[in-house]
């Protein structure tokens, strides 16, 4: 084989990799310095994403023929479905309630993640779109990390409030074995990683762009 799927993925990660500045509103809560406001946004916001990114793995799970492709994807809308939970607390501890979440007003920039995620689980080739996600699983999972540690630092959230942070605060590894056996299965028999390398990118950049909208009030 020319390539192993660990070798594809550490140049992908690497591509990708966070550079200071990138994120403003995860620097801002590290910091301290992260409006109240802005803090309710992310969790109505987030509580969308969620919902919408379990209904589109269970699409890529539907849509993925090899058995190991659909355990990938239905173990990926399960950590959704169980992460509502999670944000749950999380959302309340940062003043948002149910009656909140109706009432907001889903911001279109914040949500344009969730959307190119529900077009990939309609028209992408499912290895694709597991190379995206695992290319972008680091970095992800640096932005829960830090804003876990910010909260509990600047705003006095306990370990129940931030369990849903550090729950996504560190790559899954069993997600990121079964991933890889499934690249390299399909590098076996030709399968060619340009598209993927697109798809992770684009998912790198409508996600700083939730991120960053969120404190961005025109947004």
């Amino acid at each position: 084989m020319a390539d192993s799927a660990q070798h594809l993925l550490d140049g992908m990660r690497r591509e990708l990799a966070p550079a200071a500045g990138d994120n403003t509103f995860v620097e801002l809560v590290a910091a301290g310095r992260a409006p109240q406001d802005a803090l309710r946004r992310y969790a109505n916001e987030e509580h969308l994403i969620f919902t919408s990114d379990w209904g589109s793995y269970l699409a890529l799970a539907g849509r993925s023929t090899a058995p190991d492709t659909r355990q990938f994807f239905m173990g990926l809308a399960f950590g959704e479905a169980m992460g509502l939970a999670g944000l749950t607390t999380l959302s309340a501890a940062l003043g948002v309630d149910e009656d909140d979440r109706r009432a907001h007003r889903p911001m279109p920039l914040c949500q344009a993640y969730p959307a190119y995620t529900a077009w990939l689980a309609l028209n992408a080739d499912p290895a694709d779109v597991v190379a995206a996600l695992l290319a972008n699983f680091p970095a992800w999972s640096g932005y829960f990390s830090t804003l876990a540690g910010a909260l509990r630092k600047h705003h006095g959230l306990d370990d129940a409030a931030c369990a849903f942070l550090d729950g996504l605060s560190a790559p899954n590894a069993q997600l990121e074995e079964q991933g890889l056996g499934i690249l390299d299965q399909r590098l076996s028999t030709g399968w060619v990683p340009d598209t993927a390398r697109q798809y992770a990118r684009f998912l790198r950049t409508y996600d700083l762009l939730f991120w960053n909208s969120l404190v961005e009030t025109n947004a």
